[in-house]
């Protein structure tokens, strides 16, 4: 039997690859130091209920077996759209925020006016172009430093900030809508370039989902449990509860054994990875030592036995709909807020109390921060690198990709085959 591929740590990225290796028919080796599959992202309330971009969730479960509908359906499951958030604001307004391009139109042009409605379509129009140059910058390809030309920096106006677009809106909930971008993924606006604010124009793009059981809205930490399922049925080894203790060329070390490898997908964060590898990608271990991690939000999860007014909204009265997620984004001073709310259950997700989170990923702290963000392929040889602090981002969706991206790596080292994507229509 040929040696394994080891896919070591058991976060979104890690299971996207190991998924796609699998259906390649490589042996796949998943090792987790816990007994949790899914990273952070497997604690209670942790994966937003409302999802954004699903077409990377469809697109792993399309190439690793049963399509990702198919699989929702066998499950009991719905993917449907998700409400408008409602946003608050520190002077006590409140705007509900359609994520379709003429509803968007209509409710701020009768809310801010035509002038800063027009101004709003304008900027996620220019922030829908960003995106498309970004898509190709570790998301659908490899990202290395050459990559970033003189001519894709101007084309991404790396040297403006989120906050330096935020009050060129010269529109207190405008700017808001737009510092918000860059506190929901654990950075700073001043610090954070402003093309991170391209989240509002895949909103505005793809819209809002969220998972349903019987009509009604549930946890989307089910996903997580589908792709444990999908890794069971593609015959993934899962090693649980074996902490990886060194990586070295063509091997994986652990407390008990030495397993030799054909190729090595550390779903890590780095500073984890630089332990495990101790002095042998010293490049790395240079840009690593400028960076640091996201500030992770605070989450919280309360049974609600009734709907009752709670004084953090002023007394406020909430009508929860048995079939949506509500989501009420306060924006505050020093970050955001945000509430779910679910048929019995509240998850609150504040920005304002975050921590660094290393399972979060990196922090922004200008724009060189891009390029000091662990590229794909790392200093060892046969080892690639997929996890929350990779050049796609920290988002969800953006770890599911940047699996994806080191399963092509590796299927193309070991087979010379390329399996990337050519159909668009599956791309993000």
């Amino acid at each position: 039997m040929s040696e394994p591929i080891a896919v070591v740590g058991a976060s979104l990225a890690g299971m996207a690859a190991a998924a796609r290796l699998a259906k390649q028919g490589h042996r796949v080796l998943l090792f987790e130091a816990t007994d949790a599959l899914g990273g952070r992202w497997a604690r209670p309330g942790v994966l937003p209920p409302v999802i954004s971009l699903p077409a990377p969730w469809r697109d792993l479960f399309r190439k690793s077996g049963r399509p990702f509908d198919a699989e929702l359906t066998r499950a009991g499951y719905a993917l449907v759209p998700a409400a408008p958030a409602v946003h608050r604001f520190t002077d006590g307004s409140e705007l509900t925020l359609p994520s379709d391009r003429g509803e968007q139109w209509t409710v701020l042009s009768a809310a801010w006016g035509s002038i800063a409605a027009t101004r709003w379509r304008d900027l996620l129009d220019e922030l829908d172009e960003r995106w498309q140059v970004l898509r190709r910058l570790g998301l659908e390809d490899e990202f290395p430093d050459a990559a970033l030309t003189p001519r894709l920096r101007k084309a991404l106006g790396l040297g403006r900030s989120v906050e330096r677009l935020a009050r060129g809106m010269d529109h207190p909930q405008a700017a808001a809508l737009i510092r918000s971008t860059a506190w929901r993924i654990g950075s700073e606006p001043r610090r954070t370039p402003g093309f991170v604010a391209v989240r509002l124009a895949v909103d505005r793009t793809f819209g809002r989902w969220q998972l349903t059981r019987d009509g009604r809205p549930v946890p989307a930490a089910a996903l997580i449990d589908l792709l444990a399922a999908r890794l069971a049925l593609r015959g993934v080894e899962l090693r649980v509860h074996q902490p990886v203790t060194a990586l070295r060329p063509g091997a994986v070390v652990t407390a008990t054994d030495e397993t030799p490898t054909a190729a090595i997908v550390s779903a890590v964060n780095p500073w984890e990875y630089l332990r495990l590898a101790g002095k042998q990608d010293p490049a790395l271990r240079r840009r690593t030592a400028w960076t640091r991690p996201a500030l992770a939000p605070l989450v919280t999860t309360t049974v609600e036995e009734s709907v009752n007014p709670t004084p953090a909204d002023g007394g406020r009265i909430h009508t929860v709909l048995n079939d949506s997620v509500r989501e009420v984004v306060h924006h505050l001073p020093r970050g955001v807020r945000v509430e779910y709310r679910l048929p019995g259950q509240l998850i609150t997700h504040d920005f304002t109390a975050g921590a660094p989170d290393p399972g979060f990923g990196t922090r922004w702290r200008s724009p060189r921060t891009w390029l000091r963000l662990p590229p794909l392929r790392t200093g060892i040889l046969s080892v690639v690198s997929a996890n929350a602090s990779s050049r796609g981002g920290n988002d969800p969706w953006a770890q599911l990709l940047s699996g994806a991206l080191a399963a092509y790596v590796v299927h193309e080292n070991l087979t010379g085959a390329d399996i990337r994507p050519t159909n668009k229509a599956v791309r993000p």
